[in-house]
């Protein structure tokens, strides 16, 4: 994932900025709509948009119920007057829920969240921003560092090897003449 973020073309910036939004976006209690969201907002901001793509497998079948349930408990923790074992409470009870319609059933998910209760939606939500707005601040100095480390490597090996083939092809162009 980070090999294909660093080939991607224009600034390390740019670069970074897609990262960062795909990040934030990847860790919002949007899945199933991530990609139109990331299309959605990258088609007003001038960052790399196949950068901001990439993040987006952070949250999948296997890690979406960890993630969301840690931003759930972070949410109830944030959220004034929540109780936190009403949301866990809340939150089994989705879990459940959701297992019985399979992954791709978004229409009853949606339907199911808003029968669990708002103040749980709401917590996920703070939780969501909290925990995805500290990994895309992270995610922006660390991609650029990363990208500019990666080109500066390859920008180095080609001009090695470009000296190395003027070299070889020097001394080969002299025995041929002989």
């Amino acid at each position: 994932m980070i090999r294909l973020a660093t080939l991607q073309r224009g600034s390390p910036e740019s670069v970074a900025w897609g990262v960062a939004i795909g990040t934030f976006v990847a860790f919002t209690p949007t899945i199933g709509f991530q990609v139109i969201a990331v299309l959605l907002i990258t088609a007003w901001i001038p960052v790399n948009k196949l950068a901001a793509l990439v993040p987006l497998f952070l949250t999948n079948a296997l890690t979406a119920g960890p993630i969301y349930g840690l931003q759930c408990w972070l949410g109830a923790q944030v959220m004034p007057g929540a109780r936190s074992s009403e949301m866990l409470a809340r939150w089994h009870n989705l879990r459940d829920v959701l297992s019985e319609y399979g992954f791709l059933a978004f229409h009853e998910y949606w339907q199911d969240i808003a029968r669990v209760g708002w103040d749980l939606w709401l917590a996920m939500w703070i939780g969501a921003i909290l925990i995805g707005g500290a990994a895309a601040l992270l995610s922006y100095p660390v991609t650029v560092r990363v990208v500019r480390a990666f080109r500066n490597r390859r920008s180095h090996r080609i001009r090695t090897r470009a000296r190395w083939l003027r070299s070889n092809a020097d001394g080969n162009s002299g025995a041929d003449s002989q």
